[in-house]
């Protein structure tokens, strides 16, 4: 049962409070709505248009002007819409200040739930003041639509300064705002950590964004003392090289099934950081290294590509700890909580993300309906939800 924007009341039918409206969901599972902790919509117009041949610099290179082609408000909307008629109803987007506006207005359009962490470029120092005043006035300054919130984005190592670095981790500690950070993506990333070598760091000369007086972190563990939070959730992107000692307490790793195939990376550490104890969410990263960026796409692909992980650890993935790294009071079924829900057939338990037939019959985000499949009639008094 919800009331306004939360849930109000879980339990057995026949204990149910007297309800206003009633939903019939007639051999199908109620779970919380799906989170897609990370993305990038800006690219969903960019399907399949850049192929992967090995490098990743050379592909970071070859994406880079799609951020400047028409059509992205469409296709982010487009994108959105799928999701939550696959049972996706929050979404984390990494959004570039270039193409902010073209999202903001898709999320308004499609009542999807979002966190936009306001992504900030800046390796030279000298860049750090500007690319830190336009991230400010976007995360704090714009107006929202009333599902919207803003986040933080430092790129990655070899993209920001250690002077933005630490500028942005003051400020999502004291607005207590999320901050996400790719990490531990690739070789090539290590390489650039490590030695401040490699693909990478040529690829900042060729941008002209070289700082020739950077020295190497050295490590992962050296990175992240730089992004130490205290108040706000902490999201490391991707992680396909991570070891789960690295991970600071309290943070999160989001892992992006789909994507990390279309880079032919190694097995992910998934496994390893849930046996340590590490929050582990999913993400769909984009359509230019997927397909879609539904999160029911991402688990049906995941049970079917990691069968040593246990069904309700990616149930929680997929929800719970998602909401989480996005820092939303939703994912569970719980009084109190937000009401963003998802109903599913076959009627099955934990298994349902999984599975290849499922089909998502309802998307709710607020207590707004926003998706149903053969609108089921209001019965009698039975209680909604």
């Amino acid at each position: 049962m919800t009331e306004g924007e939360r849930i109000l009341w879980v339990g057995p039918a026949g204990e149910a409070p007297e309800a206003d409206r009633a939903v019939d969901l007639p051999d199908a599972v109620l779970t919380p709505g799906l989170v897609n902790a990370h993305c990038h919509l800006d690219l969903t117009h960019a399907r399949g248009a850049v192929p992967y041949r090995g490098g990743f610099a050379d592909w970071l290179k070859a994406v880079r002007g799609l951020r400047a082609q028409p059509g992205i408000a469409e296709a982010a909307l487009e994108g959105l819409r799928g999701a939550l008629r696959r049972g996706t109803t929050s979404v984390g987007d990494v959004v570039s200040p270039q193409t902010f506006g073209d999202i903001v207005s898709a999320f308004g359009s499609s009542g999807v739930r979002g966190r936009l962490f306001v992504e900030a470029l800046g390796f030279h120092p000298d860049r750090a003041e500007a690319a830190f005043a336009k991230v400010w006035e976007l995360a704090e300054m714009r107006a929202l639509p009333p599902r919207v919130q803003s986040g933080l984005s430092p790129h990655a190592p070899y993209s920001v300064s250690r002077e933005l670095v630490e500028r942005l981790v003051a400020v999502a500690d004291g607005h207590r705002r999320p901050l996400a950070v790719h990490l531990a993506e690739t070789l090539e990333e290590l390489a650039f950590l490590r030695h401040g070598l490699g693909p990478l760091r040529e690829l900042l000369r060729e941008f002209g964004a070289d700082d020739p007086a950077h020295v190497p972190y050295g490590s992962v563990p050296a990175f992240l003392e730089l992004v130490a939070l205290q108040e706000a959730p902490l999201s490391l992107i991707h992680g396909n090289y991570m070891r789960p000692r690295d991970v600071p307490p309290g943070a999160f790793v989001v892992y992006c099934p789909t994507a990390h195939q279309f880079f032919r990376h190694p097995e992910h550490p998934v496994l390893e950081l849930l046996e340590e104890g590490v929050r582990v969410a999913l993400g769909s990263d984009s359509a230019a290294s997927g397909d879609t960026i539904d999160l029911l796409s991402e688990t049906q692909f995941l049970s079917r590509a990691r069968i040593d992980l246990d069904p309700k650890a990616i149930f929680r993935m997929a929800t719970e700890w998602g909401a989480m790294a996005l820092g939303l009071n939703a994912g569970t079924l719980h009084a109190g909580r937000l009401a963003d829900l998802a109903a599913f057939q076959p009627a099955l338990g934990h298994e349902i993300l999984g599975h290849e037939e499922a089909r998502c019959v309802l998307s709710v985000v607020g207590g707004e309906i926003l998706h149903q499949v053969d609108p089921p009639a209001s019965v009698g008094d039975t209680p909604p939800f």
